[in-house]
């Protein structure tokens, strides 16, 4: 049988909050922008490496290949 739900108090949600964010890395600034675009799975590879988020990647590669689709039709005379 399921136990019943536990609610907390915005407090205790901030505070479980903070533990949380002060845990996920060393605390610099660039550390914190660059989070989003790092794989939440594997955060580093063997060597130590960050990995990027596979979603960034694929991004990019869509984005290069539009640009240069564009710049093909737009040069062709």
């Amino acid at each position: 049988m399921m136990s019943d739900l536990e609610y907390i108090t915005p407090e205790e949600a901030r505070a479980r909050l903070l533990v949380a964010y002060r845990r996920s890395g060393d605390g610099r600034f660039v550390e914190t922008l660059q989070r989003p675009f790092l794989n939440p799975v594997e955060q580093r590879d063997a060597n130590g490496k960050r990995k990027l988020h596979p979603l960034l990647l694929v991004g990019l590669v869509v984005m290069v290949l539009s640009a240069v689709a564009i710049a093909f039709f737009s040069l062709q005379k």
